[in-house]
């Protein structure tokens, strides 16, 4: 497992060391992150950061703890803080080094004091510890602590308020507060005597420079309640526990407990290989589990949720690779209880009202349980459990039952219009999509042949006489399609979408469904032409561009306001997930497989050499810029991108 170790000299560089963020996740949908420097950059950074009430959402209720040591008559300060042409206070200054192998480790070192601070979020609990430990000195100090509130939802920012209930109310070593109405209480305590002194007070224009670059509201008012006073002698710590559920054990207890569950989860993956070490060991952080049976996954941090198509491309790598299955097959069940018309949803609304807006989550269902039995699966589980799903889906579309598609005559799988998008590539302006796919999508129509050539050859037996006779039908009058539709000759590749008007010449990466899935009906001689457009166009050291540079549409500027960047987002922006897909192309078709390990390895190793320490630490980003140097973008943890690099190189491993 690797561990990452940042001097003084580089967290002085702020332009470096603001970009590097830890997360933290507690396996209910929570988590805990900022930047190594504690200097929060996003809205989404906090201590503590939970999902509440009937509708899932997440709330960022506490922003950070400001901590400063009383040494003799000198007050010093720890925190650091963005406010309006000033950082203040400046405690980076102070900082030793920053650590993390199973949590992050800040180490302070002000003259003769050498002070340890470490984060944990325990697994299934709503809570934060914040432990402080005094390593060296030659006297005593205090430590004192004030708590910042933020009691918001995590996407919008607060502002001192008359709502607020500034009260707090006694427990033992702390308090707890009841913020807003219909809102949690939050108990703040400490692990050995403190004193806490009620002082409440409101900071003012706290500054968030990720999200003014990202054109949102960037200034925050947070409340603190009070402060908090423990003396520590020289090898003695403290550990601030904050929660919204009342105190179950001894604090100490609690992080003991947690840190050797960390060190029981990092030696599952002690035997492998890095990076997969350090990938699948950072793999369940995306996994929330509401209970045994119910589970599902974070599709992105830190403002995704749950969503269906993400889900699908990443569950093979999240859980299959890492040896969870019965997790894999918890998540299939839940999302098969959902099929509608054909559909499963691409967003998962806890009170319901799921949205059905993609047309490729119900098809990737099906690759998702190839995988499944590919890792060692159970045939008999899949037929009890999820054909029944897999047949209703095949069915509704032969019955021309789902909304928005329909099989043509020529047997490809037509969706959307132009006002739709039911594809991955969704982005929309003012309602006006970006990348408008409607008509025959390549990627649609290879998950489509992929799910009837699938259900035939691995469920023959349980379909009945007449079923099968439809769907070989189908297969063939598809077969006969494909090539004769979606061949480019020009360029030597697949268009990108079939319409009866002609083709769409753009090249994107979508055309690797048609040769990396496990089922294809496309010849050698054509894939390797497909292979070699899309090594020319696409392919880049952190993963795949979705568009050609030479396409006069291409977008190399993913920056700006929401608007500005949906118009680049999939019009050249690299999505490293797309490494998963075009390695099983790469396998599929060229003779030389260790070759091919030898060129991917070396073609992606950036995404693991470096990227792992410089973003989202131990996590893959969601893209990156397309031209160099290729900057990382979005979510600092991607479900898909993780998923999908621990998938590849697992199978490049094997080979």
């Amino acid at each position: 497992m690797r561990k990452i170790r940042v001097n003084r000299d580089v967290i002085l560089n702020h332009e470096y060391s603001l970009r590097q963020e830890y997360l933290l996740t507690n396996g209910n949908g929570g988590y805990s992150s900022s930047s190594i420097l504690d200097c929060h950059r996003r809205k989404h950074h906090g201590l503590l950061v939970l999902p509440y009430g009937k509708g899932g959402k997440l709330f960022n209720l506490l922003s950070k703890l400001e901590v400063s040591i009383k040494a003799g008559k000198n007050l010093l300060h720890l925190s650091t803080n963005k406010f309006p042409g000033v950082y203040y206070p400046t405690g980076h200054q102070y900082i030793d080094h920053f650590e993390m192998e199973y949590f992050p480790v800040t180490v302070y070192r002000i003259g003769e004091l050498l002070v340890a601070k470490s984060i944990i979020m325990p697994f299934r609990s709503n809570t934060v510890l914040v432990k402080y430990e005094l390593l060296e000195g030659d006297t005593s100090v205090i430590l004192r602590a004030m708590p910042f509130l933020a009691f918001r939802e995590v996407n919008s920012i607060v502002r001192e308020n008359i709502a607020l209930r500034q009260r707090t109310y006694f427990e033992e070593n702390g308090f707890k507060i009841a913020p807003y109405e219909g809102m949690p209480e939050l108990y703040l305590q400490t692990s050995r005597r403190s004193v806490f002194f009620p002082s409440p007070i409101w900071w003012s224009n706290f500054e968030y420079m990720k999200d003014y670059n990202r054109g949102y509201d960037y200034q925050e008012d947070l409340f603190s309640p009070g402060v908090f006073e423990v003396r520590l002698r020289p090898g003695q710590a403290v550990i601030f526990r904050a929660s919204i559920d009342p105190l179950p054990l001894r604090i100490t207890q609690k992080w003991t407990r947690e840190v050797k569950r960390l060190e029981q989860l990092h030696l599952k993956f002690k035997n492998e290989p890095e990076p997969l070490a350090t990938l699948k060991t950072h793999a369940s952080d995306y996994i929330i589990e509401y209970s045994r049976e119910q589970k599902g996954l974070v599709a992105g941090y830190h403002w995704f949720q749950e969503w269906g198509r993400d889900t699908m491309i990443a569950l093979p790598g999240l859980t299959m690779a890492c040896g969870e299955l019965s997790t894999a097959m918890a998540i299939l069940e839940r999302y098969a209880r959902f099929e509608n018309n054909g559909l499963l949803p691409n967003i998962i609304d806890p009170e319901g009202n799921h949205a059905y807006n993609s047309v490729d989550t119900s098809l990737l269902f099906f690759w998702a349980i190839q995988q499944f039995l590919h890792y060692g699966g159970s045939i008999e589980k899949v037929q009890k459990s999820l054909l029944k799903t897999m047949l209703s889906i095949v069915t509704a579309y032969l019955e021309s039952r789902v909304p928005e598609a329909g099989l043509g005559e020529d047997g490809l799988l037509y969706a959307g219009n132009k006002h739709t998008q039911l594809t991955w590539m969704d982005a929309m302006v003012n309602g006006i999509p970006v990348t408008p796919r409607n008509g025959a999508p390549v990627e649609i129509n290879a998950l489509w042949y992929n799910a009837l050539k699938f259900l035939l050859n691995e469920f023959g037996d349980y379909l009945d006489t007449s079923l099968s006779g439809i769907l070989n039908e189908q297969v063939d009058r598809f077969e006969e399609s494909f090539i004769d539709r979606f061949w480019n000759s020009a360029k030597g590749c697949l268009y990108d979408i079939y319409r009866p008007e002609g083709g769409d010449p753009s090249i994107r990466p979508n055309q690797l469904f048609a040769l990396g899935l496990p089922y294809s009906c496309i010849s050698t001689d054509k894939a390797l032409l497909v292979l070699e457009t899309v090594a020319q166009h696409l392919v880049t050291p952190f993963g795949l561009r979705t568009l050609s540079p030479e396409d006069p549409r291409y977008n190399a500027d993913y920056r700006g306001d929401p608007g500005r960047r949906d118009h680049a987002y999939h019009q050249g922006t690299i999505w490293p997930w797309l490494t998963g897909i075009y390695v099983d192309a790469l396998l599929a078709f060229r003779e030389d497989k260790k070759r091919v390990k030898i060129e991917v390895l070396d073609r992606f190793k950036n995404l693991w050499e470096t990227h792992l320490e410089q973003y989202g630490v131990f996590h893959i980003s969601e893209i990156f810029n397309p031209n160099r140097p290729h900057t990382a973008k979005g979510c600092i943890a991607q479900a898909w991108s993780m998923g999908e690099l621990i998938r590849a190189l697992d199978k490049l491993q094997k080979l």
